[in-house]
Order: structure tokens, then sequence, then C-alpha cells
């Protein structure tokens, strides 16, 4: 099952005060019920800012403020800090009766004078779902890494995927590993997850992850407790990449993992060291994929440096209601738009694919 979307997940965000009212991401999940029986639900929260959404819409926010509206709160259907598609309304109606429940919640938007709604992520498949009036189609890129050969067959090892790639691309690879995999007696890169890592693995990781955040400007919005916590809730789908020079921890990534794909999360450091992170983050996670026979790695959002590290661009996709119908046509037209330039860059992208013809 997608690790984002169990209960113990949400539930761990919320209990260790990730995700409140205080730090903007008040729940307020929708449930649907048909003659007192629940039907669906929508992971929901009401934003009092846009960061932690991965699908931006600042400029929106900026165009409110210019004309004096309050942009926040707003509604966000979504999974915090999260950019990993998946469902988004569960639902056992059919899809025809499932698009009234979206209507439903634009009525619902509409009666508690938010400003707009957003549901991030969606599956393309679900995409016809989420054609509902009103509702605005985006979509933006992200790289995800295949477990699939040329001939159509899983990889047996790292160098059957390297095999794939155009030389040039190829040997860079290789030196970026070199100071890593030829020096294995100063360097581990360790797999854990909820049941081998130890609490004090964990607070290391957060102190690294924290570290990183402070050292960019950014806001660490996880609690202390946080990996600690979604490990003991999901301890098969929670990982841990712990880097170690010199039997010292100088890093770690934060991962989680589906029977199919491989979720990159989070990284952090107290040394920057060169290609430590591509090693981590990207190459250690293509090898595990290959390991465990997982069929897709998503490594995160954005991210054109990816594409020469053997990912390969994939749309995805979100909708947003927004209530103002002079603002709401705006927007429209600014995504369409956006839309016409994705498409180019997509293709651009498609053309120095790092893989052979």
């Amino acid at each position: 099952m997608h690790p984002f979307l169990q209960y113990d997940f949400l539930s761990t965000l919320e209990s260790t005060g990730s995700v409140s009212s205080e730090s903007g991401w008040q729940p307020c999940h929708l449930a649907f019920y048909k003659d007192d029986v629940l039907v669906a639900v929508m992971p929901n929260y009401i934003k009092g800012h846009s960061y932690g959404e991965y699908v931006f819409d600042w400029a929106w926010a900026e165009a409110y403020q210019r004309h004096g509206l309050e942009y926040y709160p707003k509604s966000l259907s979504a999974i915090p800090m999260t950019p990993a598609t998946g469902p988004r309304l569960l639902s056992v109606l059919s899809p025809e009766k499932s698009k009234a429940l979206l209507r439903a919640g634009i009525e619902w938007v509409e009666q508690n004078q938010l400003s707009s709604w957003h549901i991030n992520f969606v599956p393309e498949v679900q995409r016809e779902l989420y054609s509902a009036d009103g509702l605005i189609a985006r979509s933006d890129i992200q790289f995800h890494w295949r477990n699939q050969s040329a001939v159509g067959k899983q990889h047996g090892c790292f160098d059957d995927f390297l095999a794939e790639l155009k030389p040039k691309k190829r040997k860079n690879i290789r030196r970026e590993r070199k100071a890593f995999t030829e020096n294995e007696d100063e360097w581990s890169f360790d797999w854990l997850n909820g049941e081998t890592a130890s609490v004090d693995d964990w607070q290391t990781f957060y102190r690294m992850y924290r570290n990183t955040f402070y050292k960019k400007g950014g806001w660490a919005q996880l609690a202390p407790d946080f990996f600690a916590e979604c490990a003991k809730a999901l301890p098969k789908q929670t990982l841990l990449l712990m880097v170690k020079h010199r039997d010292q921890p100088v890093a770690g990534a934060f991962f989680m993992r589906s029977d199919t794909t491989l979720y990159g999360r989070y990284w952090g450091c107290f040394e920057d060291i060169e290609f430590l992170h591509f090693e981590t983050c990207y190459y250690r996670g293509i090898e595990y994929a290959i390991e465990h026979g997982l069929r897709t790695f998503e490594p995160g959002a954005q991210g054109e440096h990816k594409l020469a590290r053997g990912f390969l661009p994939v749309r995805t996709y979100s909708y947003h209601y927004v209530s103002r119908p002079e603002f709401r046509d705006a927007i429209a037209n600014a995504v369409a738009q956006e839309e016409q330039w994705l498409d180019i860059r997509y293709r651009e992208y498609m053309e120095h694919s790092p893989y052979k013809k």
C-alpha cells in the first residue's frame, strides 16, 4: 500500500506536532457519508501558508495581496511535505458518483469562505475523476528512475543500469562514485529500517536534517521525534541510509517504500563532501531498488541535475478551485500558458536523455 496514505503515517505527522494549526497545517480531513455510512475520505488541511506543498502558488497569493484580499486560509488535499503522486480521494463509489463528492467539496470551500482548494499530486489514471466543473488542471515535471532495461527486463545490478547509458554519462557517474566505492574501508552506507535503526540513529539523522535546512535558510518543518515515531508506526516501510566516514556519522537520507516504489524524502549532513549527496540520495537508492526488485525510484521534487544521472522526466498533476471568478479565470489562463512551456521543456529533457538511443 502507498505508505503516505496510511493512517499511521498521517497520524504520526499530527501526534508529533509536525502538522498542526500552530504550524499552519490545521488537519481538517474530508469525510463523505451516505445514510450514515462512510463512503469516501480525503486527507485535507487548512493552510496558513504555502510551505511544504511542492506545487507552487506563491504568485497567486501575491496577486490576492496586491488587490487587498486574503489568500490564506486555503484548503489543501495532499500529503504534507511529500511531493509523491497517489490517490487523494479514497472512495468506494463509482468514478461518476465520486465526482459528486468533489462538487460537494467545492461547496464546503465556499461555505467556509476559503480562498481556494488545492488537490496535489493526483495519479494520471485518475485525471478524469478530477475533471469536475470549476477545477483548474495544472501539471509539472519530476524525475523518476525506472527499473527497466531496453529489452523490458529489470536490471540485475547497478552495472546493468550503467550499460544502458551513453558513454559520457556512464563515465561521469563512475567518476562521482569513485571516492566512495574504492574506499570501502573508510566509507560505510548502512540501510536501516524501523526494526534495525536505534533511537540514537534517528536522533542523529534529525540533527543532520535540521542542520541542512538551517544552512540553506529553510524551515525544518518535521518535529524532532517524527522520524523515530514514523519508524515505529511503519517499521518495514521506513528506511534510513546512514553514512559513516571512518566510523563517524557524516550524512544520512530518509526513504520510504511500498511493494513497488522507493521514495526518497530527506537528506541531511554534518559535512559538505563532494558528490556525497548524489551517492547517498541517488546511486544508493538505485542500487536498493534493483536489489529489492522495485519498479520505480522517486527521489523527490524538481532537479534537472537528476537527468544526467539516469532519471527521466515524468509529468505530475494537480487540481485547483479558486473561489473568486475573476481570479479563477486569470489563474486558468496563466496555467494554460504554463502548460505550453512545460510541453517544450519536457520534449527538451527527452531529447537530452542520458540513455543510448
